[in-house]
C-alpha cells in the first residue's frame, strides 16, 4: 500500500493543498511525487490571520475538493502551515541528566527539549514548535546530534515559537469543519526553509525570507540552527495599496499594474513610459507615467527591506 502525505498552507493571497504519495528510488531513498493539487483565492485572512471563519472555511473546502479530485482520495489529515503577526518567539535553555553508563538517549534529548517548554508566557499564548539550536554534553558545546555521547549532563539552547492562541484555534476549526485531523502545525519560514535552504547555507548562516500577501517571514540560520524568527506585518499587498492609493485607483487595478509594469529599480524605467487604468471619479481612464507608479514600489520595498 503506497503512503500519502498531505498539506494545505492558508496565506492571505491564496490558499493551497496538496496531496504526495510516498516514492523510492532505484537505491530506496524516499521522495515525494505530487499526486494531487487545490488552488483557490483567500478569502477572509488578513495579514496572515483568520478574520472571517465561515469564509475560510469554504475556500479550503474547495482547495481540499480540488487536491482531492486530482488525487483521487480522500484527504483524511494533512500539515498545516501557520504564520501571521501573533507569532512570537523566545530562546530558552534545558538540561537533563545523563546515565554515563548508556549514552544520551532519545529520550534524554525529549526531556531536555521538555525542560525548555517551561517558560512564563504572555497571556493567551502557547507554543508551536520548540526547535533545537544546538546541544552541550557537560562542557563540549555545538553540538548537533548527542545521541550516543558519553558524558552527565545534556543541555539544550533551543529556539521557541508561540502563537496567539485565539488565532491558532480559528484556523484549526477551519481545518477540521472537513473532518481533516492536522499532523502538526508548521510555522511557514521552518517549511519554506526545508523547501529552498541547502544544509552548508543553514550552516555558513542565512537569511530567509518570504514576502507573501499580507505577511512577510524570516528566518535566521546559523551553524544549521534557527536563531531567530520574525513575522512582519508587511507584504506585497502594502505594495499594489501604496499604488491605489498614489493614483486613486481601485485596488485590483492597482494589483494589475503592479504585476504587468511594476518594478523597484525607477531608474532603469524610460522618463516618456506611460500606461492607462482605470481611477475613481467621472474620468474611466487616464494616464500615468509609469517610473512615478516604480517610484512607489521602490519606496515601500525600502520600507520592507530596512
Amino acid at each position: 500500500m503506497r503512503d500519502f502525505v498531505s498539506a494545505i498552507d492558508i496565506g492571505t493571497t491564496k490558499i493551497c493543498a496538496l496531496t504526495a504519495a510516498v516514492v523510492h528510488d532505484s537505491l530506496g531513498n524516499p521522495a515525494l511525487e505530487i499526486v494531487g493539487e487545490g488552488h483557490v483565492e483567500s478569502r477572509g485572512i488578513r495579514r496572515g490571520v483568520v478574520v472571517n471563519v465561515p469564509d475560510v472555511t469554504a475556500a479550503v473546502h474547495e482547495a481540499v475538493e480540488q487536491c482531492e479530485a486530482q488525487a483521487d482520495r480522500a484527504m483524511l489529515d494533512a500539515n498545516v502551515g501557520i504564520a501571521g503577526s501573533h507569532i512570537t518567539t523566545v530562546n530558552s535553555r534545558g538540561v537533563s541528566p545523563i546515565d554515563p553508563r548508556v549514552g544520551v538517549t532519545e529520550a534524554d534529548m525529549q526531556a531536555a527539549l521538555a525542560a525548555a517548554r517551561a517558560i512564563a508566557l504572555p497571556e493567551h499564548q502557547e507554543i508551536i514548535h520548540i526547535v533545537a539550536r544546538g546541544w552541550t554534553v557537560d562542557d563540549q558545546r555545538e553540538i548537533q546530534n548527542p545521541i550516543g555521547m558519553n558524558g552527565y549532563r545534556l543541555e539544550v539552547d533551543a529556539h521557541v515559537i508561540t502563537g496567539s492562541s485565539t488565532a491558532v484555534r480559528n484556523l484549526v476549526q477551519c481545518i477540521q469543519a472537513h473532518d481533516i485531523d492536522i499532523d502538526g502545525l508548521v510555522l511557514e519560514p521552518l517549511g519554506s526553509s526545508r523547501a529552498v535552504l541547502r544544509p552548508e547555507e543553514r550552516r555558513m548562516g542565512v537569511v530567509l525570507v518570504d514576502i507573501g500577501g499580507g505577511t512577510t517571514d524570516l528566518a535566521v540560520f546559523m551553524d544549521d540552527g534557527l536563531c531567530h524568527t520574525e513575522i512582519l506585518d508587511v507584504g506585497g499587498h502594502h505594495l499594489s495599496n501604496d499604488v491605489a492609493v498614489a493614483l486613486h485607483a481601485p485596488f485590483e487595478t492597482a494589483e494589475e499594474l503592479k504585476l504587468r509594469y511594476g518594478a523597484v529599480l525607477p531608474e532603469r524605467v524610460a522618463e516618456d513610459e506611460v500606461v492607462w487604468a482605470k481611477v475613481f471619479g467621472d474620468r474611466a481612464e487616464r494616464s500615468f507615467s509609469r517610473r512615478f507608479i516604480c517610484q512607489v514600489l521602490e519606496a515601500r520595498a525600502i520600507e520592507m527591506l530596512e
